[in-house]
């Protein structure tokens, strides 16, 4: 049996110094090291965002903090909102919107142990009673109802398991050590995408409803970080030792059949994924020359940089919405892995500041969703389009122009609008699917999971931490 972790059970544990070495420098660099690319003022909510309506509203999740203990923290169009007080370590790790609610999971440390928690806008919900370590890693929503997974401990082993309002679903019998990190609802099925130990080595895999579907064979270690639902297709992010150097290969599996994203020459990982029009977009990162991780994103399994290399990043959660990708992740600000983790997201390949340079932090998780001047301009857009595809002989009578109001908007599906969000998503009026990484609002289209959206299709994802055209999902 492996033995327990001390620290918090995440994505990255078999990097975690990477985590600490940041981890140290968020820390110190508040008075010692103030270096960054540029000297950013705060960012308001309006320096990405036009003003025109023609941007989704962008929500984050994360940590920041000028002090020892960093702060769960989510942000809307760069607006900070802190949801712990620094007295004790906590981190957001996933985030969905449904409606005018907002939905953080993650963790507090209450001086013993870890506690998996999540937020409704802003209101504290505890998932364990904090006298073992616990971790909300992922959280989506469908209807009503709010579901988290991650993973809790007995004390003698790890187990994964979801929360369905609060109430917890073991995937595992605690034999040995598993984790759940990301989380889709479709209509009535859970899919929940994790790992287990086999006694020699992490065991990738998914559970539908309980059931586990394993993705590897076991006999090298593997991890499921995210996960997407789209149709009939199931896909899932993570990454699989490579069997000629023991290098961890980033990869995808479709269906379960898997799909390489590196060649096994350097470390790699994929933390999150999304599908949105028939396009599969995964996020992770790639090691460096052997030296340190590089955030990047593969479109259809083509890399695509999105930082210049020169220091440590990583790409933790990936949302898409028409054909513009939104990043949620890391990256060191300074040279050669020095510098302080910076507050930041990256939108199609550019890097958006959230906090000025003298806050460190990191995003772990994205969520998309439509203003109402998008959903304006695309219902006016539809009007136009219904009515200048008639046909030009036509005799728009009055008889014909009520036919034609009562097509469009008594038997016409609605207001057609689409949300992304990150590792998760939902749709209102219908069950929301979504999971690491998660969609919401009005929309024809639903992705969940991790996150990406796209109308006229429906896809869920789920992850990364789904939290997209919902997952998230977005």
């Amino acid at each position: 049996m492996k033995p327990l972790l001390s620290h918090p059970f995440r994505p990255c544990h078999r990097y975690s110094f990477f985590r600490r070495y940041v981890f140290l420098f968020f820390i110190i660099s508040a008075g010692v090291c103030s270096c960054s690319k540029e000297n950013y003022s705060a960012q308001s909510p309006s320096s990405d965002h036009p003003g025109d309506g023609s941007d989704p509203d962008v929500y984050l999740a994360g940590s920041t903090g000028d002090g020892i203990h960093p702060k769960a923290t989510y942000w809307k169009n760069g607006s900070e909102v802190t949801l712990t007080d620094g007295s004790q370590y906590a981190e957001a790790t996933s985030i969905v919107v449904s409606g005018a609610d907002v939905y953080v999971a993650g963790y507090e440390y209450n001086g013993s142990y870890y506690v998996a928690k999540y937020w409704k806008n802003g209101k504290a919900v505890p998932l364990s009673e904090g006298t073992g370590p616990s971790i909300a890693y992922a959280i989506t929503v469908s209807g009503n109802d709010v579901y988290v997974a991650g993973y809790e401990s007995d004390s003698k082993t790890i187990i994964a398991k979801y929360w369905k309002n609060g109430i917890d679903v073991s995937l595992t019998d605690g034999t040995n050590n598993a984790v759940a990190y990301a989380i889709v609802v479709d209509g009535n099925d859970v899919y929940v995408a994790g790992e287990e130990y086999n006694g020699t080595n992490e065991v990738a895999k998914y559970w539908k409803n309980g059931r586990p579907i394993a993705l590897t064979d076991g006999t090298k270690e593997a991890h499921a970080y995210s996960m997407a639902v789209s149709g009939t297709d199931i896909y899932v992010a993570g990454s699989e030792a490579n069997s000629t150097n023991g290098n961890m290969v980033a990869e995808y599996w479709k269906n379960g059949t898997v799909f390489h994203l590196t060649d096994g020459t350097n470390y790699a990982r994929a933390n999150s994924i999304v599908v949105s029009e028939g396009n599969v977009y995964a996020a992770g990162a790639e090691f460096k020359d052997g030296n340190y991780f590089v955030a990047k994103y593969w479109l259809n399994g083509e890399a695509q940089a999105i930082t210049d290399s020169s220091n440590y990043s990583m790409a933790s959660c990936i949302a898409v919405q028409d054909h513009i990708t939104y990043i949620a992740g890391k990256e060191l600000q300074g040279a050669l892995m020095q510098g302080q983790a910076a507050v930041l997201y990256w939108k199609d390949g550019k890097e958006i500041p959230v906090e000025d340079s003298s806050h460190a932090g990191w995003t772990n998780s994205v969520f998309l969703k439509e203003n109402n001047s998008q959903q304006k301009k695309k219902n006016n857009d539809f009007v136009y389009n219904e009515m200048t595809n008639e046909a030009p002989y036509e005799t728009r009578s009055s008889g014909g122009f009520l036919s034609f109001i009562f097509n469009l908007f008594i038997k016409s599906p609605g207001r057609s609008s689409t949300t992304h969000n990150g590792s998760h998503s939902y749709h209102e009026g219908r069950s929301a699917k979504a999971g690491i990484s998660k969609l919401h609002i009005r929309s024809s289209t639903t992705y969940k999971g991790s996150h990406s959206y796209r109308s006229s299709r429906s896809a869920k994802t789920g992850g990364s931490k789904l939290h997209v055209s919902k997952s998230h999902r977005k």
